[in-house]
């Protein structure tokens, strides 16, 4: 059975892999936001209201709606990533109170 300093060790470590991702995430992101800025101009008013135009599919250009499903997979990708990290923060905490 693993020390409490142990399991305070995995739980730091798996803090720094949120953080981790966090960062790639931003990173990949703005990437796909700047390639979605050159073919949708109405990206100058903001992400919210370009998605908010997508989602009712009004006049939008297949490679815009390439890109923001592209946006949306990487951000769903990054959801299930941090919940499964935080699953494990979960687990480990129980551990230690049960020591």
């Amino acid at each position: 059975m693993p020390k409490k300093e142990e399991i305070d060790s995995q739980i730091m470590d798996l803090w720094d892999e949120i953080f981790t991702l966090e960062d790639k995430r931003r990173d990949e992101l703005d990437i796909k936001y700047a390639e979605w800025r050159k073919v949708e101009p109405l990206l100058v008013n903001g992400i919210d209201e370009v998605v908010i135009h997508i989602e009712s599919m009004k006049g939008i250009s297949d490679e815009s709606l390439l890109i923001y499903k592209e946006v949306k997979e990487i951000k769903v990708r990054y959801k299930q990533e941090m919940n499964e990290i935080h699953a494990k923060i979960d687990a480990l905490n129980k551990e230690k109170e049960m020591m």
